[in-house]
């Protein structure tokens, strides 16, 4: 077995036991979120919902990322720059929820939008494959 075939089963298993997961449950947790917003939406709502549709391309660019790493292997990782950028996009998100959460903890009292915007954080399993694909990625621009 070889090292690429030893990342491709972990790509496969971290896509199984932390993507798929952590996909779910924001996806359903979000759309529970949207069907709570009512009109007329304020400045507070449209950010909610921007946030929440950002962060499903995000979860939807890491997805494509990696399916277009188990079918081709170093040259999909190179080629997919728009899909990168999705999910570093998402990645970003994740980041500003964790601090987020990291603030509240600390004792911040926070209106509610933010609350809302710091539950993103649920979605921190999914930085495992997208870390993992970044080193995979970075290794083939190096041998390129």
């Amino acid at each position: 077995m070889n090292r690429e075939s030893v990342h491709r089963i972990l790509i496969a298993a971290e896509l199984l036991v932390l993507a798929l997961p952590a996909s779910l449950f924001c996806l359903f947790f979000s759309l529970a979120l949207l069907m709570t917003v009512g009109f007329p939406w304020r400045l507070e709502e449209l950010a909610i919902l921007h946030f929440l549709l950002l962060g499903y391309l995000g979860i939807f660019g890491l997805w494509r990322l990696a399916i277009t790493y188990l079918w081709h292997c170093d040259e999909g990782l190179i080629g997919a720059l728009w899909w990168w950028r999705a999910a570093c996009l998402g990645a970003g998100l994740l980041s500003v929820s964790l601090l987020l959460v990291g603030l509240i903890e600390a004792g911040w009292a926070a209106p509610e939008g933010v609350i809302i915007v710091a539950t993103g954080s649920f979605a921190s399993p999914l930085l495992v494959p997208f870390l993992h694909l970044a080193c995979l990625r970075r290794a083939a621009l190096t041998r390129r």
